[in-house]
């Protein structure tokens, strides 16, 4: 074998010269290192032969300073010191990065992936530029074709062909007792050679691999199943299933399984055959290939000669895993035609996995790994694009609660039609009743007989003839504006006579209620009394109320005052006349009765002028409130087409969001 090796490297030193860069700056030329060919698939893996290189680039480097040089150092270090003791250093633009995170958790965790943002300040925490890139390998659900296609494809990336003998993991990975159970695999240089870790969630696999022992990788292999195109409008579709992939765990004996969700950095689909990738293709994906890469198992499609596949794949990458691992298995068993071993590996085209794996995950000087990035600017934009997605979602539905202008035109028209109408019934029905025999049964010379039919008649008048007809149509006509949505939330703050008002409590103590005095004054409209809400105005039913209640007992009463008022006077005059008559034997029937005639006739004026003027003032205060019970019914429902912007339900808290999204954007666009 060490023969093999050796004119292995001598074949290697020959056919291959070597490129000459610089190890490190300001290293002489005598420092300088042969570098190994860059797509070489033996030398690039070779811990043995690469272990001279890292040792002599390890070694340091001691550089001669003369005193001058030694003073001014010491001189800048101390001013140095004191400047950053008198100036604290700035804040750390990563930390602040993680803050803003954290805040964005706690302001819009309702418009983000809580796994994936506790998989970013995860890599906040490490070391930037050392951060750990988890990676899934997902095989496609089809039988377990395309999990045995995924680890013997793991196998062949991360094995190192020098090995002679195959190693535990090799054999644990390719063995059936593993089933389809997910496997997680742990890339460094700290791999452990004992056997795997099998737990209840997944096989777990400590690996050092040569190819990618400095990329610090967390390689996580799984079946997958995503939504189909139509349904991969539910949650993000493919992308998202790729991107945060759920294992199932079983809970118990009966087949129930509890799903856990792992983000990832980057994920790999793999699929088998030409069934695969129409499965593949089925799938829409507008990611980057540098994040969602997609790859089949295509043996005998791919071209030897060009190097490409027989038949057109835009969309993935054909591979040809049996015959790269194949080639790795033969070197390893002789390593005496290398060149066998490169070519097969080559025209597998499995060096497009590798380079996908290794890209971006390579350790960066103090700077963040770029799919850590892509990670937070994913997860930046998806969080905006809820939250906007939220705002249209509300300012939608508050649109919907408008009104066309054109129904709204309608309902004005029909709302003026009733007031024209409710005007003209109020003055014909007015006019009937009051020119009618029943009111001119209220004569003031009728009312020694009728003084108790007072109440009764002005009743029958207020609720026959006050606008029976329109309060009847305001009723459908308000059905009408309550099925064009014209009310909105809360009429009643508009109008306070709406019929949605709160019901009031009588008032146990407090002022009487105002009286109806002579030549009558207004009474308040505002009754200390419950009215049960109906969904309509309630003006015209609180003016005929307002008559009801209060100026039919105060014209009754009137009428019973003038009636005794007359009766007395006249009564008070012929007892005078009749003293008169007997105490004055001069006093002659003619001049006692003179006298008697003149105090009824008074009282009898008096009473007429009274009556009249109150049958005069309670006409033109019902027709005057029933016009302003027409106004305020019209003005109650005009009211409802100013149609005002009500504040959107939860835009506080979408503003808030929008600026934890903006700092940590602001805090992402500073921090390298």
């Amino acid at each position: 074998m060490t023969t093999s090796l050796v004119q292995l490297f001598r074949t290697l030193s020959i056919t291959m010269p070597p490129r000459i860069p610089r190890v490190a700056i300001g290293l002489s030329k005598a420092y300088i290192l042969p570098r190994l060919p860059k797509r070489c698939p033996i030398c690039c893996t070779s811990k043995r032969f690469t272990t001279s290189v890292r040792t002599i680039a390890s070694q340091p480097i001691s550089i001669s300073h003369s005193p001058t040089q030694e003073k001014a150092t010491a001189s800048h270090a101390q001013d140095s010191g004191a400047l950053t003791e008198n100036n604290p250093p700035p804040l750390d633009k990563r930390g602040q990065l993680r803050d803003a995170l954290a805040d964005l958790q706690k302001n819009a965790g309702g418009y983000i992936n809580l796994s994936r943002l506790q998989l970013a300040i995860r890599g906040l925490d490490q070391t930037p530029g050392k951060e750990s890139i988890r990676i899934a390998v997902l095989a496609l659900a089809d039988g377990g074709y395309s999990f045995k296609k995924a680890k013997r494809l793991l196998r062949t990336l991360l094995a190192d062909p020098l090995n002679e003998k195959e190693e535990e993991w090799e054999r644990v990975l390719l063995s059936d007792d593993i089933g389809s159970k997910p496997m997680l695999f742990k890339v460094g240089k700290n791999g452990s050679k004992e056997a795997p870790i099998n737990t209840a969630l997944l096989q777990e696999f400590s690996v050092v691999s040569p190819r990618l022992e400095d990329k610090n990788l967390e390689i996580l292999v799984l079946e997958i199943d995503p939504p189909l195109r139509d349904a991969a409008e539910l949650e993000d579709g493919f992308a998202h299933a790729v991107l945060i992939p759920t294992i199932n765990i079983p809970t118990s004996n009966t087949g129930r399984y509890t799903p856990i969700r792992t983000p990832v950095h980057k994920s790999l689909v793999i699929a088998d055959g030409l069934v695969g990738a129409a499965t593949l293709l089925s799938y829409e994906n507008d990611i980057s290939e540098d994040i969602i890469a997609t790859a089949v198992d295509l043996p005998g499609h791919l071209s030897k000669e060009t190097n490409t596949t027989s038949v057109a794949v835009p969309s993935f990458h054909a591979l040809d895993i049996t015959m790269a691992d194949e080639s790795q298995q033969a070197f390893r068993k002789s390593v005496e035609k290398p060149w066998d071993f490169e070519n097969g590996w080559f025209n597998s085209h499995i060096t497009d996995i590798s380079e996908w794996l290794a890209e971006g995950s390579s350790p960066t000087k103090g700077e963040m790994k770029k799919p850590v990035r892509f990670l937070i600017q994913s997860l930046l934009e998806d969080a905006a694009n809820a939250i906007q997605v939220e705002h249209s979602r509300q300012l939608k539905v508050a649109l919907s609660a408008k009104i066309p202008a054109t129904k709204i035109d309608i309902l004005r028209r029909t709302l003026s039609s009733w007031s024209e109408r409710a005007h003209t019934e109020l003055l014909d029905q007015l006019d009937i009743a009051f020119n009618g025999r029943k009111w001119r049964k209220l004569g003031w010379w009728k009312l020694f007989w009728r003084v108790d039919d007072v109440s009764m008649i002005a009743s029958d008048i207020v609720s026959q003839r006050f606008l029976p007809d329109a309060e009847k149509d305001i009723v459908f006509l308000s059905g009408r504006f309550f099925e064009a949505g014209v009310f909105g939330r809360d009429p009643s703050k508009s109008n306070k006579h709406w019929a949605w008002k709160a019901v009031r409590e009588v008032e146990t103590e407090g002022p009487p209620p105002p009286t109806f005095k002579e030549l009558g004054e207004i009474p308040g409209d505002d009754l200390p009394i419950n009215i049960k809400p109906k969904p309509w105005p309630l003006d015209i039913y609180n003016s005929r109320l307002l008559l009801s209640l209060e100026t039919v007992p105060a014209l009754q009463a009137l009428a019973q005052k003038l009636v005794i008022q007359t009766l007395s006077t006249s009564s008070l005059f012929s007892a005078l006349a009749g003293l008169m008559y007997v105490s004055n034997l001069s006093t002659t029937v003619y001049e006692a009765g003179a006298v008697a005639a003149l105090g009824i006739a008074w009282s009898m004026r008096r009473m007429q002028g009274k009556w009249e003027t109150a049958r005069t003032f309670w006409e033109s205060e019902v027709r005057e409130e029933g016009r302003k019970a027409v106004r305020a019914t019209e003005t109650s429902l005009g009211t409802t087409f100013t149609q005002q912007d009500d504040p959107l339900d939860g835009a506080e808290e979408l503003e808030i969001a929008q600026k934890s999204v903006k700092k940590a954007e602001a805090a992402l666009e500073a921090c390298k």
